[in-house]
């Protein structure tokens, strides 16, 4: 049968959702595409609204939406709350990591704002006052969460499989949601906690030290004791490989994290061996193994700290105490998301249960998460729309990612029909005054510059196309692409940020990284000879 495009933003028969349609708003992926690179399922949609809500600044509209499947941050929503806070029409320097929007640049993109009233101010105000509230209330449990999550999802995950239907209606009710609501507030404080520290140190740096030498002093986060989580994929995978780790502890540290984290209808990499087996292939053509390149990251640091030492004497011991703290804070945020993508793995097991018992197997995905407990209450109203919303997911799956920004309404279907359609911007009515070139100019990711030919991967089951040596080049990568870094000369991508899991990484490993250029998979090709430069944030083509 045919799919009916939803025409105001929800068609619940297909479960389709395009937010794109429900006003005047731009939309970015940046901040959201590497955390859920896929078409999200129904259910995981319904988890993600459900914790998205929580941080709610403007009544009535949510700082992200679903545009045919894919998750989006509505820059409309940042910007008009900033305003209703007297700040003008403008961000803070967090919107180059949420939107990739440079807070200087903000006329440029000509932003669409939503009409408030004082009733509305007053209410982003209390909302705002009452977030960071919740943030530094987080923030004290953070550590416990850390501690204590691994024991929380063990438990879960082995008991989850007995239980019945109302057994699984309790625990959705009672335990599972109000633990989600901590989690994202988990997460998110330690973020914005983080991201708030390390945009102004870096700024600090700037006005003494290099570029190159700010992006190394920001790196080396990982202790003798304490890996970042983020990068303990990789490095666990390069140890497995060498003898070093077995494969129980492999699993039982990182398996759960992948290229698909968020979705829950994707099996995690615990689940799926070969994932690990071909990871661990991969990494036999890397130029280098793991710890080598850590080693040279450290003695890129221990250089920029000399640096540093010689341009401030008298302010050299308070950046060293700041460079810690920074450290600490980055490996608490990344620690932070490994543990809630663990719950997903136990969310997603609940689904599995739960389709068990009511012979709908893996197809329950594709009922919200409401909508599944009333299943198993006996209250069916929506398993007969389960073939037609898989059917939508998989049209959705099939077409190209989407432009990283999206101004006015979207047909994922028209644009994707469009021999000259863009994957950097579409703006419905040509107002974004952004000029848009075929210049390669993203954010400093990671610190180096290095020649080499282009490799376009589409997705890192493409992984095994990158030959040692080459540039990666990709619309987003996250912390499922990392054991794909080290046979990379440089990585760059459209979508991302310095704050991102792939520059985060990146720089962990000393792989020079040009990060959120908007337009490299539009300008650049397979085999093109390019010079990377990750200070400056640029890519050169030298020959195509």
């Amino acid at each position: 049968m045919d799919l009916a495009f939803p025409k105001s933003g929800y068609n619940p028969i297909t479960g389709e959702w395009n937010d794109s349609l429900t006003g005047d708003y731009l939309w970015s992926s940046v901040n959201t595409r590497e955390a859920t690179p896929d078409v999200t399922t129904p259910y995981t949609w319904s988890a993600l609204r459900y914790g998205f809500a929580q941080m709610t600044m403007l009544p009535g509209h949510l700082p992200v939406g679903n545009i045919c499947g894919r998750v989006y941050n509505n820059a409309s929503v940042g910007a008009t709350a900033f305003q209703a806070l007297g700040r003008g029409n403008s961000f803070d320097a967090s919107s180059r990591e949420l939107y990739g929007i440079d807070p200087n640049d903000i006329g440029d993109w000509n932003v669409p704002l939503i009409p408030f009233d004082f009733r509305d101010r007053v209410l982003v105000l209390r909302n705002a006052t009452q977030i960071m509230i919740k943030v530094k209330v987080a923030l004290k449990s953070v550590d416990v969460f850390l501690s204590t999550n691994p024991g929380w999802c063990a438990t879960h995950l082995a008991e989850l499989p007995t239980y019945g239907k109302e057994e699984l209606v309790h625990w959705l009710d009672e335990i599972t949601l109000p633990y989600v609501v901590k989690c994202f507030w988990w997460m998110a404080s330690s973020a914005i906690t983080q991201a708030n520290l390390i945009s102004k140190l870096r700024g600090d740096l700037l006005k003494i030290v290099s570029p190159d030498d700010t992006v190394a002093l920001l790196s080396n986060v990982s202790s003798e004791d304490e890996f970042l989580s983020s990068l303990g994929i990789v490095v666990g995978l390069d140890r497995l490989r060498r003898g070093k780790l077995s494969l129980e502890a492999y699993l039982q540290n990182y398996g759960h994290r992948g290229p698909h984290e968020v979705e829950m209808y994707i099996p995690r990499p615990a689940e799926n061996p070969s994932w690990i087996e071909e990871q661990v292939d991969g990494l036999e053509g890397a130029l280098l193994d793991v710890d080598t390149l850590l080693a040279e990251q450290h003695a890129r640091y221990e250089a920029a700290l000399n640096n540093l030492r010689k341009a401030d004497p008298g302010k050299y011991a308070a950046f060293l105490g700041r460079l810690q703290e920074a450290a600490r804070l980055t490996r608490m945020r990344e620690a932070a998301r490994s543990e809630v993508v663990r719950t997903f793995w136990v969310l997603r097991t609940f689904v599995l249960r739960a389709g068990s018992l009511c012979g709908l197997d893996e197809q329950a995905f594709f009922l919200e998460y409401d909508e599944l407990r009333n299943l198993l209450r006996g209250q069916d109203d929506a398993s007969g729309q389960i073939n037609v919303r898989k059917a939508a997911y998989q049209k959705f799956s099939a077409l190209p990612q989407y432009p990283t920004i999206i101004m006015g309404g979207f047909d994922p279907f028209v644009w994707a029909a469009d021999p000259n359609r863009r994957t950097d911007i579409y703006d419905a009515a040509g107002r974004i005054n952004h000029r848009i070139t075929n210049q390669i100019k993203g954010l400093p990711g990671s610190a180096g510059q290095v020649e080499g030919r282009v490799r376009i991967l589409n997705s890192p089951k493409e992984g095994d196309q990158l030959r040692p040596g080459e540039i990666l080049v990709a619309i987003t990568t996250n912390v499922g692409w990392t054991p794909i870094f080290p046979r990379a000369a440089a990585v760059v991508t459209d979508v991302g940020a310095p704050l991102s899991h792939a520059a985060i990484v990146a720089r962990e490993l000393g792989v020079p990284a040009v990060v959120g250029c908007f337009n490299a998979t539009t300008v650049l090709k397979t085999g093109d000879h390019v010079r990377v430069d990750g200070g400056s944030g640029t890519v050169e083509i030298l020959s195509s």
